[in-house]
């Protein structure tokens, strides 16, 4: 039982006749029936509310995706003759924040109540929800009774592939601009033929087919698309760096989401994608294939892969990819440009696999440094903070520039952006021919 405000309130009037006896002195009899008065009216407040039947079931999504709102629904079932109000919270798992924690409802007389609020997990894995805690006010408003249900749950939660869902649901995912992305078969600019359709303004006039535009008396366009069936390679740097909080989640978990994303993508485009987890060696590896269980192979790899604190051994990785990838391939090398002297080992490797394939390495940028760049120093503190994170980023910048001078693609961008640039990057690399 908890005593609520009303309660409190109703003792400290009861005080005003308590202090009232000291002077009369007949009047003690009546402060008692007063007091015992106010404890019946609380123990029966307490009672019907304990008896209030209420049932609780919990119905969270079949999958959560890290770093977004997931929608969490609570049904109450109140078996009873006459409304009643309550509090109900919600036992979340520690890397989830809940929005909002609790709710004040108002069961109507058998009834069925949903609430729904919103849960953001941080990490990847699986998690269990815990109990679901219900508090009861009784008629007079005086106690509250708690209650636990104990609906312990188990949650997957996967990377956010929201991005790669609206994509397959778009009718034009397969030729449109969509989700700022470009044209995923580069209409015009491919060298095998896709399919004939109307003129559109801003199209070429060496892309018409006169033909077809002969025979159905309408200017007609032959739209091109980008060789199928090419090697894509997608390499995630699980290493000590990347364990590192940019915007809410680790920069694996960014990388992680783009990751899922260009392989959804180059999967819908025919071509033949594989994955290499590595920090001090190579922790996962699916070799270049084509298709939708590929890329089911390549979401379970992911799924609960966890940030090693240890070093990246860029030549392990390096090495094997040598002796596994035969086939000229698209290398995107998601990784971590902070540590200037553990990314300085991958320039000379990452060239000399320059020569055989085509590099394309993609980091997110620390968005708190530029953050501490831009505000004012408040002391002597915060200003050695700014001269740090200053040679840092400069640091940065020249390992960037050393790393793009063998020929490799360079990608630096912020978290948010890295889903739709490493598609965007691996569509133009396509269009202009270079696997």
């Amino acid at each position: 039982m908890i005593p609520t405000g009303r309660l409190w309130v109703l003792l400290c009037l009861l005080a005003v006749p308590m202090m009232a006896a000291g002077f009369f002195p007949g009047f003690g009899g009546v402060v008692l029936a007063l007091d015992v008065l106010a404890l019946a009216l609380a123990v029966g407040d307490g009672l019907w509310a304990r008896r209030v039947r209420l049932e609780v079931h919990r119905t969270p999504p079949a999958r959560l995706s890290v770093g977004a709102a997931n929608k969490v629904e609570l049904t109450l079932v109140h078996r009873g003759g006459r409304a009643v109000d309550v509090w109900v919270r919600d036992d979340v798992p520690a890397a989830f924040t809940a929005e909002p924690e609790e709710a004040a409802l108002r069961l109507s007389a058998d009834s069925q109540t949903r609430w729904v609020y919103r849960v953001t997990p941080t990490t990847r894995g699986r998690f269990e929800f815990g109990d679901v805690h219900v508090r009861v006010r009784g008629p007079l408003g005086l106690v509250l009774h708690e209650r636990r249900f104990a609906r312990g749950q188990g949650v997957a939660v996967f990377p956010d592939m929201r991005g790669a869902r609206r994509l397959l649901l778009s009718g034009a995912a397969l030729d449109l601009v969509n989700l700022g992305l470009r044209k995923l078969r580069r209409d015009g600019r491919g060298s095998e033929f896709a399919r004939l359709r109307d003129y559109a303004q801003g199209d070429s006039v060496r892309e018409v087919d006169w033909k077809a535009t002969a025979r159905r008396s309408r200017p007609v366009t032959r739209v091109m698309e980008s060789e199928r069936s090419q090697s894509l390679l997608i390499c995630v740097d699980a290493g000590r760096s990347m364990a590192a909080q940019v915007d809410g989640l680790s920069k694996l978990d960014h990388a992680v989401n783009a990751a899922l994303f260009l392989a959804f993508v180059a999967v819908r485009n025919g071509d033949r994608v594989g994955l290499a987890v590595f920090a001090d060696g190579v922790k996962t590896y699916l070799p270049p294939a084509a298709g939708r269980l590929q890329y089911r192979k390549i979401l379970d790899a992911l799924y609960a892969t966890p940030p090693s604190l240890t070093y990246v051994d860029y030549l392990a990785l390096f090495k094997e990819l040598n002796v596994r990838l035969t086939r000229r391939s698209l290398l995107c090398v998601f990784t971590d440009f902070l540590d200037e002297e553990q990314a300085s080992t991958l320039v000379a490797p990452l060239h000399r696999l320059a020569r055989r394939h085509v590099p394309l390495c993609l980091s997110v940028r620390d968005t708190a440094l530029a953050r501490l760049l831009r505000t004012p120093p408040a002391g002597p503190e915060q200003a050695y903070q700014q001269a740090v994170a200053s040679e840092l980023l400069m640091d940065r910048e020249a390992l960037k520039a050393r790393v793009g001078a063998g020929g490799v693609h360079m990608l630096d961008v912020q978290p948010d952006e890295l889903s739709l640039a490493a598609v965007n990057r691996y569509l133009d690399i396509k269009a202009r021919g270079v696997l």
